[in-house]
């Protein structure tokens, strides 16, 4: 799913959280949450294309076709489970449900809106099992894998 969707859905979800609980804090945070994981992108790109900027590379956000390999560590279903536990205290419910509604909407739209992309692969120990390969966590292979490694990556 595109950033645009992203902020349109997460603003639902902090819209929603406002009016249930009444308090602007959490809606905050769901809608930042649920648009701010997207920045773990950057770490994928910087393995494609090295360092230097390109906003046409960074909106073709197919980062992975590059270099073979897809991290967005953030990206975890893990990070969900540790977060919904460690709020478990209920005065931070409201936090806990908005948040946690948030970053579960990110992967559901980006599960349905990438149809490349299995159940598995927003799990981050699956994509550590199989070292980030694009071959083994997502459903097709990238056609063509363009450049494995960036020599800027390789030589620093």
């Amino acid at each position: 799913m595109r950033t645009s969707g992203h902020i349109v859905v997460s603003a639902a979800i902090g819209l929603i959280t406002y009016v249930s609980y009444g308090e602007i804090g959490p809606a905050i945070a769901s809608f930042l949450v649920g648009t701010l994981i997207d920045l773990d992108h950057v770490i994928d790109y910087i393995y494609a294309h090295g360092k230097k900027w390109d906003w046409k590379k960074v909106n073709a956000a197919h980062h992975e076709h590059i270099s073979g390999k897809l991290y967005v560590p953030l990206h975890s279903y893990e990070l969900i489970l540790i977060y919904f536990l460690l709020t478990l205290d209920p005065s931070l419910t409201p936090w806990r449900v908005g948040i946690t509604v948030s970053l579960l909407a990110h992967f559901l739209c980006d599960q349905f809106f990438n149809p490349n992309r299995k159940f598995s692969t927003y799990f981050l120990i699956h994509r550590i099992i199989h070292k980030f390969d694009t071959k083994k966590v997502l459903k097709e292979e990238p056609k063509e894998v363009l450049n494995p490694v960036p020599t800027q990556l390789a030589h620093s």
